[in-house]
């Protein structure tokens, strides 16, 4: 089954250890040949389009169980959408066993309910889901499903869209997209790896256009790939000329949302007051949204294009990115500051279809500064002003206007190291008994800074002690620890933190023997942590890859007596993706080592054909952070 485009995961609600998977000690899983859990037989799509932009979507989708893990992932389908939009119904659902008897989905296993989305913000969201729950499904059980969707109202006036992808982690035995539009409306087309176009056309009556797969081949994912979407079949229509066209469609419904009102007015200055510089005032403006709208993840499309009014957000105290967007615009006006919505992609898409879809392309909101040349994601909650979370580095995105009075497509900054670095200081020592104790300072910038803020403050109060005892076990580490760190909200500051640890029995004293220069929890973020995706000699997808500089200095004091046979030698790497250098020293009873890391792209991802280079880097790195002390 594609992906539908109403997706309703929040962007932000990141786990701890997803968070460490993402960032540092992540590990990709060692597999045989892979085996996709469904199989779809069949993915039919009509579209009927009508001149005012709105259509209604006919789907039929049949697919074949083929694992355990597809039972428990595909027996119950949620279908979301927004009902004052659009009208969902369910035509047809049904299993279909191994021995080939037809069982049906009954009424009562279609189930309604309020979206998560919609019960956070009542308000704002009318979005609902219908669970449908099979019967009977097991391994070698066909599932099959008959939705229609009417558009009742066009997200863009007299504008049609539309982005149908089949996935290449499954197998395709036949799929098709048929769109049949009235011939006045000119419709653009991007499909790939898909087979079709422009079936017919007349002057006064409709043109119809069709695209088929047949017989795909399934693909492993990669870990640190970009979205499946980016690399899998897909067909991408708009009635859209360029994405210019998309950006003052968008402005002409949005900008009247973001009008100053009398309150609005009275609240800039309040937040303003005392401050003259413009860039300080359009910083506190930006915190003040950032800490004090609560951030409704509601994407672009489920929940129109359209946000409310600056006033009704600020009296509500929350909304979704378009508003939050809208709400920033209207403060900084009242400050003679002028900004302009960008339209991204907030998960992990880097491609952009050379049909102007909106919602193919973007589903995301946040702000251009263009007096200062600067973007800013208030949804973000803890990013400092200036600062893009990590999914939004690097990436293509419209800005609605770019303070010509026109749109343009643009690539949003990307980190890099002189921006975005982090700075470690350990200080540890080494008892006779063997054990450990030590302590870290650590100083960040850029997304290190809004990664340390999002890893903290998913933490429950009071257990920074039971993160820093996971934290020593995912690497090896036996002991305890603690973290001890500011406000995560406040964005005035850079976030800087330290951490204190015990580890026992780390070295076997007296000796003879060898140990690793000891981190403890100073590890949250760090170099070795950087390469730990680089296990396969080759890729088939890009690899998701950003900039940094980090600098990690560790000083370790031995006990008395201690002899030190040797110490690692000093290690310098060079790469196209930057330099690598580490060294150790000994003063008296201190061994002191230092390593710096450097990497720059010029693009947020890594293609395949430049993989083999970073890996070589990466491992040796990996190779030179085992190194260890003899004694």
């Amino acid at each position: 089954m594609k992906i539908k485009i109403s997706s309703n995961i929040c962007r932000w609600a990141i786990s701890i250890p997803a968070m460490l998977v993402v960032a540092t000690h992540s590990a990709a899983a060692i597999a045989g040949d892979f085996r996709p859990n469904t199989t779809v037989l069949n993915d039919d799509n009509v579209y009927n389009v009508k001149a005012d932009g709105t259509y209604t979507l006919d789907e039929v989708v049949s697919y074949r169980i083929e694992t355990d893990q597809g039972v428990q992932q595909r027996s119950q389908i949620p279908l979301y959408y927004s009902p004052s939009l659009e009208r969902l119904d369910i035509l047809d659902a049904y299993t279909t066993t191994r021995n080939g008897k037809r069982i049906d989905v009954t009424p009562d296993k279609i189930l309604l309910q309020q979206s998560a989305e919609s019960a956070g913000a009542p308000t704002f969201d009318d979005g609902k889901v219908k669970t449908v729950v099979f019967p009977d499904v097991q391994t070698g059980a066909t599932l099959t499903l008959h939705t229609l969707r009417t558009q009742k109202k066009a997200l863009f006036p007299g504008q049609f869209a539309s982005s149908d992808n089949f996935l290449d982690n499954r197998v395709f035995k036949s799929a098709s997209v048929t769109v049949h539009v009235p011939a006045a409306l000119k419709l653009h087309a991007d499909a790939i790896d898909m087979q079709g176009g422009l079936v017919s056309s007349s002057d006064s009556g409709e043109q119809t256009w069709r695209w088929t797969i047949k017989d795909t081949s399934a693909h492993a994912p990669e870990f640190g790939a970009p979205d499946l979407v980016d690399h899998s079949p897909r067909v991408v229509t708009s009635t859209f000329p360029s994405f210019d066209a998309v950006g003052s469609a968008y402005l002409e419904r949005a900008t009247p949302q973001a009008s100053v009102t009398p309150a609005i007015q009275a609240l800039s200055d309040q937040i303003t007051a005392g401050l003259t510089d413009r860039r300080t005032q359009a910083e506190a403006l930006y915190r003040w949204v950032s800490t004090n709208i609560r951030y409704v993840a509601i994407y672009l499309g489920f929940g129109g294009v359209v946000p409310h009014s600056a006033q009704a957000i600020m009296d509500a105290r929350y909304g979704d990115c378009k508003d939050h967007v809208t709400l920033l615009q209207a403060l900084l006006a009242a400050k003679g500051i002028v900004s302009s919505p960008v339209l991204v992609n907030a998960e992990s898409r880097y491609s952009l279809p050379a049909a102007a879809a909106p919602l193919a392309a973007f589903d995301h909101v946040i702000t251009y500064l263009p007096e200062f040349k600067l973007y800013a994601d208030s949804t973000a909650g803890v990013a400092r002003f200036g600062t893009l979370p990590i999914t939004e580095q690097g990436k293509p995105a419209l800005v609605a206007d770019d303070g010509s009075g026109h749109a343009a497509l643009v690539s949003l900054p990307l980190s890099n190291p002189a921006t975005d670095h982090l700075a470690v200081q350990v200080r540890v020592t080494l008892d006779s008994d063997g054990s450990v104790k030590g302590n870290a300072a650590l100083k960040t910038s850029g997304i290190f800074d809004w990664m340390s803020r999002v890893i903290f403050s998913s933490l429950p109060p009071g257990t920074e002690s039971q993160f820093a005892a996971k934290l020593l076990s995912f690497s090896g580490q036996n002991g305890e620890g603690n973290f001890t760190h500011g406000n995560v909200h406040d964005l005035t500051q850079p976030f800087d933190y330290s951490t204190q640890f015990d580890l026992p029995s780390y070295a076997q004293l007296p000796g003879p023997g060898a140990i690793r220069m000891p981190q403890g929890t100073a590890n949250v973020i760090d170099i070795a942590g950087a390469f730990d995706a680089f296990g396969p000699a080759t890729r088939e997808f890009p690899l998701v890859f950003l900039g940094r500089h980090i600098s990690e200095s560790i000083e370790l004091d031995l006990p008395d007596g201690l002899k030190v046979a040797s110490l690692p030698k000093p290690v310098q790497i060079a790469s196209s993706f930057g330099s690598y250098a580490s060294s150790y020293s000994q003063t008296g009873n201190v061994i002191t080592l230092t390593r710096s890391l450097d990497i720059t792209v010029s693009s947020p991802v890594v293609e395949p054909k430049d993989y083999p280079e970073l890996r070589k880097m990466a491992l040796a790195i990996k190779r030179d952070s085992l190194a260890q002390i003899v004694y």
